[in-house]
């Protein structure tokens, strides 16, 4: 990353990305009786889009001034969402309709015009100057992790996104069908209940996060927390809730929690460092999360099958709580060093 622009980084990533796409499309009637190299292809196109998010993160604060940070992500949080709502919804119906060869196609054509989109929105930063780093190898490798480690905004944070990152786990789908076979006692279409409530949720959380940018910006700390207290006590009641239409009702209101609560630590750990080192920052980053997530998964389920699918919804609660707590640690840090986030 330190050899090449942010840009051409990630535009080459997209359109390599869009390339296996298009080779997938192609070849998908030999791959689909070779699951192996199927596997292969998926895993190089899912190694294009991990390597593309940490970059895409880094870019939003060069693109908008700092006091408009927090309704960018808003803005970016609430289209990613309606994204991804939009192609859950309606990818297998498209399959169904014009089959999976035509879908493919039609993912390119949408790719394409993405990648048109990307050059058009980041020519500001076409141009930019990539210095030659001065520093051996292995220690450009590092300076991510020296930096999520050494800079006391960015340790809390992360220690936070590490803690909800085992907390989430209990929206996997195993886990909610547990939750509504055992607990709730209703039939496998309560799942896509849920699941469209938590959606709708955040999508609501994404409008009323931009709606409230401009107090969010002010109060990043404070919102922070109080949107992890708030998720905290949601996934408790949620947790120990018999009824379906209760808990469809509280999916609702955490999405607005996990909005604000997201947006806002996506802020502070854009803000706690220079926008060029961002992308070495989510790096690190993601790897951590992405180990957490996968030690998680392995622990929720020898938990709920130990113990009961409610215990994990209360252990989750109190996960959530630890982390809000993290979160008014890192107010009372700020009140006497504020050099980096506002208030």
């Amino acid at each position: 990353m330190n050899r090449f622009s942010s840009y051409s980084l990630l535009f080459t990533l997209q359109w390599i990305k869009t390339a296996l796409l298009f080779l997938l499309m192609i070849l998908f009637p030999s791959l689909s009786t070779n699951v192996v190299a199927l596997f292969i292809f998926i895993f190089f196109i899912s190694l294009c889009s991990g390597w593309s998010a940490p970059l895409l993160y880094s870019i939003l604060p060069r693109l908008t001034r700092k006091e408009k940070l927090v309704k960018v992500n808003s803005i970016f949080s609430f289209s990613t969402q309606i994204a991804q709502a939009a192609a859950y919804s309606f990818t297998s119906v498209i399959v169904l309709l014009i089959g999976a060869t035509s879908t493919l196609m039609l993912n390119n054509i949408l790719m394409i015009f993405g990648c048109v989109a990307l050059h058009v929105s980041l020519r500001s930063i076409h141009n930019e100057r990539v210095i030659e780093p001065s520093s051996s190898k292995g220690t450009a490798l590092l300076e991510g992790w020296k930096l999520l480690f050494q800079n006391p905004s960015l340790r809390i944070v992360t220690c936070m996104d590490l803690i909800e990152t085992f907390a989430g786990t209990i929206w996997i789908g195993a886990i909610t069908m547990a939750y509504v076979t055992t607990v709730l006692h209703k039939g496998e279409e309560w799942w896509g209940y849920i699941n469209t409530s938590y959606y709708v949720g955040t999508l609501i959380g994404g409008i009323l996060a931009w709606k409230m940018s401009t107090y969010i910006q002010n109060n990043l700390i404070r919102s922070m927390a109080i949107g992890s207290l708030m998720f905290s006590i949601l996934t408790f009641l949620y947790g120990m809730t018999s009824s379906g239409f209760i808990a469809l009702f509280l999916c609702v209101l955490m999405g607005p929690c996990y909005q604000i609560r997201d947006i806002s630590q996506t802020t502070v750990l854009q803000s706690s460092v220079a926008p060029t080192l961002l992308s070495k920052i989510y790096t690190a980053h993601g790897a951590l999360l992405s180990t957490a997530s996968g030690l998680s998964m392995l622990s929720v389920g020898i938990i709920t099958d130990l113990f009961g699918v409610r215990t994990i919804y209360i252990i989750a609660a109190f996960l959530i709580l630890c982390s809000a707590c993290l979160s008014f640690s890192l107010l009372k840090y700020h009140k006497t060093d504020q050099k980096d986030i506002s208030m």
